[in-house]
């Protein structure tokens, strides 16, 4: 019996899926199995695994959902806000990613529905948009590359439909105070007064806040050149956060500008991604809890100073990311990186599993523990780049071994200490 070879895609996973989502957000256009399958060259069975996988990121990340009407037909679900900050994420991904549909089939779709809506045409113009967002270049201080000069003139076009439709975004009142209180809130006005000029019509006053987070959003931070007041408010709460951290550790960077400088960057749009409900990858805090319990408890106390100062908490994924920019200094000013433990183990799996927790704790810094049977530490020695062998068993020490800690059960205090300075040294 033949079997028939399955055409495979010209277009990799996330381009196929950039593509199911973006068409969800096309105006009057079914998405179904059958229209996925038309478009991306798929299968059925993959166009399905595509809306699934689709589906399950932006549940995670955007706190959106792709439900499955009586047609067949999918339609995304979640409020205005998270929909409208979502494309955001992936309209700047797809122009990268899949260009070619953007041009063939999202931009004249946008279009055509601006017509039959009746929006005026000066709102919309690739001309004027162009000089308005020019304009927004100069008010902010800021170059646009021409991918993100693309990228302003269809999300403006998106929200001018969004808005004559009525679906205006809404805001908590803590929202509402950041947005209002940034310095691309200015500008915003400036595009709203604009909008007014040429249309007999006010828009809602959450349209104001929106593109003032917009332009948030797309902003890259320059530790060098932000001088609004929330900019410096932000520089004097992570600059106690590194000296929490300094007093709790009693640890010192030898280039504190430089830690600052990146932290300010990470923080900036860590803040906004907190405010506004944006996820990141949740993969991070239960590995790195495991491997770095004392860094991540010690990032947890010391960011006390920066979501004391702005009234949020960080999820344990943004603070898992400080973490790791602590550690990435830390190991900047130390050699631990180039030393390795060696923890023997046997039967007893518990004493083990006690002492990598023991060993987990002594330091605040990333540790390279590996593995070796009992049995091949007998017979081959460590490790040639073993810095330190640790055995809850009793063992002979081999020729041209490196330093043997036998603990007993467990590490006692005075083993802990000689390990940690071994080790931090």
């Amino acid at each position: 019996m033949m079997t028939t070879l399955e055409i495979p895609s010209v277009l990799s996973s996330s381009q196929r899926r950039c593509q199911v989502l973006l068409m969800l957000y096309l105006p009057d256009f079914a998405v179904t199995p059958q229209s996925i399958v038309g478009i991306n060259g798929v299968d059925d069975d993959i166009a399905r695994q595509d809306i699934a996988e689709t589906r399950d990121e932006i549940q995670r990340y955007h706190r959106l959902d792709i439900a499955t009407h009586h047609d067949g037909s999918y339609r995304l679900e979640g409020t205005t806000l998270d929909q409208r900050l979502c494309l955001l994420h992936w309209l700047r991904r797809a122009l990268r990613l899949c260009p070619h549909f953007i041009t063939q089939q999202f931009t004249p779709a946008l279009k055509t529905q601006l017509k039959q809506l009746g929006i005026a045409r000066t709102l919309y113009d690739d001309t004027n948009l162009r000089a308005l967002i020019n304009f927004c270049s100069r008010r902010l201080q800021r170059q646009f590359e021409c991918r993100d000069v693309q990228f302003l003139q269809l999300y403006l076009q998106y929200c001018l439909i969004q808005h004559h439709l009525g679906l205006t975004p809404q805001f908590s009142p803590v929202q509402r105070h950041w947005a209002q209180s940034r310095g691309e809130f200015l500008t915003a006005q400036e595009i709203v007064r604009h909008w007014q000029r040429r249309v007999q019509q006010n828009p809602h006053t959450d349209e104001n806040l929106f593109l003032s987070l917009l332009f948030m959003r797309i902003r890259t931070p320059d530790p060098l050149r932000d001088a609004h007041q929330q900019d410096e408010r932000l520089r004097q709460a992570i600059s106690r956060m590194i000296g929490r951290f300094r007093g709790q550790t009693g640890m010192r960077f030898s280039d504190e500008q430089g830690l600052t400088d990146q932290l300010y960057i990470h923080l900036t749009q860590a803040l906004d991604r907190s405010l506004f409900g944006i996820g990141i990858d949740n993969s991070l805090p239960e590995e790195i809890g495991r491997l770095y319990p004392r860094l991540m408890r010690t990032t947890r106390h010391v960011l006390f100073e920066v979501e004391a100062e702005f009234g949020l908490r960080f999820s344990d994924e943004e603070m898992c990311l400080v973490a790791v920019i602590f550690g990435a200094w830390l190991m900047q000013e130390t050699d631990l990186y180039e030393k390795q433990v060696v923890l023997l183990t046997g039967e007893d799996k518990a004493c083990e599993e006690l002492i990598e927790e023991q060993l987990r704790e002594l330091t605040l810094l990333p540790l390279n523990i590996r593995y070796l049977t009992l049995q091949a530490f007998q017979k081959d020695g460590a490790p040639r780049e073993a810095a330190l062998v640790i055995t809850p068993y009793a063992t002979a020490l081999p020729l041209f071994s490196p330093p043997l800690i036998h603990a007993v059960e467990a590490l006692n205090t005075q083993q802990q200490e000689h390990i940690r300075v071994m080790l931090e040294s």
